[in-house]
């Protein structure tokens, strides 16, 4: 009996190791607004396990004085182990300094683009209700930026970009000129805008003070 019990709780600690980790990793590139629920509801049962898991070994240890009694622990220690790590990684990847972010706002839907000091670039496509999240690294020069992918989610259709200066109007209103304002826009191999639809205006523009 008391095997079955322990054998049941390797499972259940694998089942919702591997459950949490498989959708922390997913979030990285798709989140949908009720993860962060999902994710608290998973954390939550796992741990109630984990601890239900070191109580157990902890009684077993006591009778048999073997180390083997933690090894369900061990399996819940390693996948909390797992997870800072994941967590860690992908934090350092969307939470490093950035140099250019733009933003293209469709309505419902928006466009991101963050491109960080560290040479990689986040770009985001969706709403409120969920988020795809694209990843890569990139090259500027002067006002050009090279990206490593020349189709990003049918939005992106080449892997050059450049920033310019334009004339800025109120949406829906090409009378009312509120000022200039620097984009982000498609070129091709010669320099002309692809998508003149498409383009991102910049929200944050940190090349003068990183070459300070």
């Amino acid at each position: 009996m008391k095997r079955n019990g322990k054998i049941l709780r390797i499972i259940l600690l694998i089942i919702f190791g591997i459950w949490f980790t498989y959708k922390q990793y997913k979030t990285f590139y798709n989140d949908f607004f009720l993860d962060g629920i999902i994710l608290l509801i998973i954390a939550f049962v796992g741990l109630f396990i984990l601890i239900w898991t070191v109580r157990k070994d902890i009684k077993e240890f006591k009778t048999s004085r073997k180390l083997i009694s933690y090894f369900p622990t061990s399996i819940g220690v390693l996948f909390i182990i797992t997870n800072i790590c994941l967590f860690v990684y992908q934090d350092s990847k969307t939470n490093s300094p950035s140099l250019i972010t733009g933003f293209n706002d469709g309505g419902f839907n928006g466009f991101s683009v963050d491109f960080k000091t560290n040479g990689n670039y986040i770009m985001a496509n969706g709403s409120g209700l969920g988020q795809s999240y694209f990843y890569g690294k990139y090259s500027i020069k002067d006002s050009i930026i090279t990206i490593d992918k020349s189709n990003i989610d049918n939005c992106i259709k080449t892997n050059k970009l450049v920033i310019r200066t334009e004339q800025y109007y109120l949406p829906l209103d090409t009378n009312s000129k509120v000022g200039d304002a620097n984009y982000i826009t498609q070129i091709d191999g010669k320099g002309k805008e692809i998508d003149k639809d498409f383009r991102f205006r910049v929200t944050t523009d940190n090349r003068n003070k990183i070459n300070k």
